[in-house]
């Protein structure tokens, strides 16, 4: 099948066909302008799910860290890049408005969080510096196109919009998951654990997490359809049990708690609630910390998980002795774990006896996995921006009392959480996606509040200016 696919004059055929067809969408979405809309944000969904773990058909194929892999094909680069820029090209009337205000967008999001556009213009830095700077550059470049794209996005949808796209997602991942767990165990409980269509159950665990906070939140949003919601919810409660994930419940226990926090919040003083939200974040970073520390009595005894948390704790210190010897400008991005180089693999160094010479994929923590990519000091750049928009997302849910203004603050403890003892930070993964989305619509709020709040003074400076006059003309005509 493969080798006539390939055949040049079959292949020039079906390329041919999907150029008619492509044509035809063009013309027909020009002139409905409200289909555009609805394509744009299916193939975000779809999108969504190839980049966040979706094992099912060919979601995995697609995904766009998939264009550097080692060993891509020609054709396989072609078909991707084809796809991409088709669907780009039936949405071009939306990216035309985009780019009307881009390099306003742009300035502002240099003003609001400057840390952001060094944090991204640090991974090319990097990369040149790498010892594999071919694939590294390719791999930065990837992940710069992506994170300019769901700038966009951000940056174009409103919160109702975003929340609605990231409900969709995580209700479709719930509904496989439970499917194929219940009537297709082969697929989803290979092992006995729910993984769902994910890999490993650890994906699972921390997905349902936030699943189940944002059906409350949705709950909240419709209380026409309150109990479904609920129901839901308690459904992606289950799941997460059934995954067997012992931090995934701390997470859920967690965010429940931020809710409560979210709150109170609302009604103290910007830097008082920004104050109480960053010590809300060091207590749960210290929970979970404290957890990996002493996981053989509380994850065995307690949580009724296996021990595999702990393993993780033997390669830290190694991984933090590899980014001590690079520790301005790491390994370049994806410039560690390189398992393809053999001999020449930096990663090779990171194994430990207790776990028989185990080299593992990555550093199970995604701090971490940043420090190798671009340094302690590129860490520092994420770190300062990711500070800057927790105090964005405190901003946000004082001024606004929607629930789906919780939204940021619920990422961003969601993110910090799971990071701790999982990775996708680093690289092109659904917490990156998500970091970026909040970034760009936080920063897009901030711009939109401020420019009101300044026409609102030059408004009030103007009337004090025109009652000025008139005071000084009625003294004149006296």
């Amino acid at each position: 099948m493969k080798q006539l696919i390939l055949n040049p004059v079959i292949f020039s055929l079906l390329l041919l066909i999907g150029l008619i067809y492509l044509l035809i969408c063009f013309q027909l979405f020009n002139r409905y302008g409200r289909g555009t809309h609805t394509f744009e944000k299916i193939c975000i969904l779809l999108l969504l799910l190839s980049i966040g773990g979706f094992k099912l058909g060919l979601f995995g194929k697609f995904t766009p860290s998939a264009l550097y892999l080692p060993g891509k094909k020609l054709y396989s680069l072609a078909l991707q890049v084809g796809i991409y820029s088709g669907c780009l090209l039936l949405v071009s009337s939306r990216w035309k408005i985009y780019l009307k205000h881009s390099t306003y967008f742009l300035s502002s999001l240099s003003q609001q969080n400057p840390f952001f556009i060094i944090h991204i213009s640090w991974i090319f830095i990097c990369s040149l510096l790498s010892e594999t700077p071919g694939y590294d550059l390719k791999a930065s470049l990837v992940c710069l196109l992506t994170t300019i794209f769901f700038i966009y996005i951000g940056k174009q949808f409103t919160w109702q919009e975003l929340f609605d796209l990231l409900l969709w997602y995580q209700l479709i991942i719930l509904l496989l998951s439970v499917f194929y767990c219940l009537f297709i165990p082969s697929i989803g409980r290979p092992t006995g654990s729910w993984i769902g269509v994910f890999t490993h159950k650890n994906a699972l665990g921390p997905m349902m997490s936030m699943t189940a906070i944002f059906l409350y939140l949705q709950s909240i949003r419709v209380p026409k359809y309150r109990w479904l919601f609920l129901c839901l919810a308690g459904l992606s409660v289950f799941t997460l049990q059934q995954a067997n994930s012992g931090m995934s419940k701390v997470l859920l226990v967690v965010l429940i708690s931020l809710l409560g926090v979210i709150r109170f919040i609302r009604r103290l003083p910007p830097r008082l609630a920004f104050a109480l939200m960053g010590f809300f974040l060091a207590m749960g970073v210290a929970m979970m910390i404290l957890i990996t520390e002493n996981a053989e009595y509380i994850i065995v005894e307690q949580l009724g998980k296996d021990i595999s948390i702990s393993g993780r704790t033997y390669f830290w210190p190694l991984i933090v002795n590899a980014i001590n010897k690079h520790p301005v400008f790491g390994y370049g991005y994806q410039g560690f774990w390189q398992p393809w180089r053999g001999i020449d693999n930096p990663a090779l160094p990171i194994r430990s006896a207790r776990l028989g010479n185990f080299i593992p994929e990555h550093s199970h923590n995604g701090f971490l996995d940043m420090g190798l990519d671009i340094g302690w000091l590129g860490l520092a750049f994420f770190l300062i921006s990711l500070g800057i928009n927790i105090y964005y997302g405190v901003l946000n849910v004082i001024r606004n009392k929607e629930a789906e203004s919780s939204i940021p603050l619920v990422i961003f403890t969601w993110l910090i959480i799971t990071n701790i003892t999982e990775t996708g930070m680093a690289s092109i993964s659904f917490i990156w996606i998500l970091y970026v989305l909040m970034t760009a619509r936080l920063t897009m709020d901030n711009t939109l509040d401020n420019l009101r709040i300044n026409s609102q003074r030059q408004t009030s400076w103007e009337l004090e200016s025109i009652s000025e006059t008139n005071r000084t003309s009625f003294r004149r005509n006296r």
